[in-house]
């Protein structure tokens, strides 16, 4: 985005500009000429704003630490500006974990798994859980990804495999409970400050899902950084079960719910190998951690079963 345009959207906040910097397509970190910081957001809708700014308040009313957007000079959460809609939001003070020092500080495992269990159990709590959207992970899957991989990958042990764990899937994401759930809770959205949580950031893909989505999106983030790294692979079944455990002291899951993370992390690389299909590379990359997955079943039920 170029200045000029930062500039006049800020201008509503009464924010005058210093400097600036691209996070994402969407996200800008700005800094003020009194050196305080923001970020300024591009909304996809209006509507899709309003259930988040819902679900943000609620989080806030129930002590949970989450950015928030600022008011403008006008009171407003959010200004139009040239047909989009832009919000600003609070700074979060603090770092996230790296993927490798979630693997190495014993800590991390502990304050990322209790994080999202209480943002898990904080979001289960709301009444207006239709305003988001409602996903059926099966469905995703084998109605979405796995058609979008076949048309490009002739895989014949790839395509075996869906086979194979088509029925099984399906039972298992049927069994399991569903609620809002973050949907993008990788290590990159949780802040913290002295092993402190200063909050969870991005809400804007909030769903309705299975329970345990985020808990798994979690450790395969992790694992999509370290994966070419062959101790640190090891070291992720360990920090799973760290992971998980808990999570499991603050939201309690069964042994069948347990026993289905290993079914989900599948579903979440699946769909990420459906999103990157027309990248080669990191197709593969995605497609490799999708089988050493599939091939470590045993392991990590160890991992996951032994600690809860």
């Amino acid at each position: 985005m170029e200045l000029i345009n930062i500039r006049n959207i800020s201008s509503s906040w009464g924010i005058n500009i210093k400097d600036y910097k691209g996070l994402s397509e969407r996200a800008t970190l700005i800094i003020s000429d009194d050196e305080e910081k923001f970020i300024l957001k591009k909304k996809a809708s209006l509507t899709q704003f309003e259930s988040e700014l819902k679900l943000l308040k609620h989080l806030k009313d129930n002590g949970f630490q989450a950015q928030f957007p600022i008011s403008d000079k006008l009171g407003s959460w959010i200004v139009s500006y040239k047909g989009d809609y832009y919000c600003i939001y609070n700074y979060l003070d603090g770092e996230t974990f790296s993927a490798s020092e979630s693997l190495q500080n014993p800590i991390a495992p502990k304050l990322l798994g209790r994080t999202i269990a209480v943002l898990n159990n904080t979001m289960n709590s709301i009444n207006f859980a239709n305003e988001f959207p409602n996903k059926d992970l099966f469905h995703m899957v084998y109605g979405f990804a796995v058609k979008e991989i076949e048309k490009m990958d002739g895989s014949e042990k790839l395509l075996k495999v869906y086979q194979q764990l088509e029925k099984e899937i399906k039972t298992v994401v049927d069994s399991l409970t569903k609620q809002l759930i973050h949907r993008d809770s990788h290590i990159h959205n949780i802040v913290f400050k002295d092993e402190i949580l200063t909050g969870v950031i991005d809400f804007e893909i909030a769903e309705v899902n299975v329970n345990i989505f985020d808990i798994c999106y979690c450790s395969t983030s992790v694992l999509s950084e370290v994966f070419f790294k062959e101790n640190s692979r090891e070291s992720w079944i360990k920090f799973v079960g760290d992971l998980v455990s808990e999570y499991n002291q603050y939201s309690l899951l069964s042994t069948k719910e347990l026993k289905s993370i290993w079914y989900v992390m599948l579903c979440i690389q699946t769909i990420f190998m459906a999103y990157f299909t027309n990248n080669k590379e990191i197709y593969k990359i995605n497609k490799e951690m999708f089988f050493w997955i599939y091939e470590n079943k045993i392991n990590l039920e160890n991992a996951i079963l032994t600690k809860n």
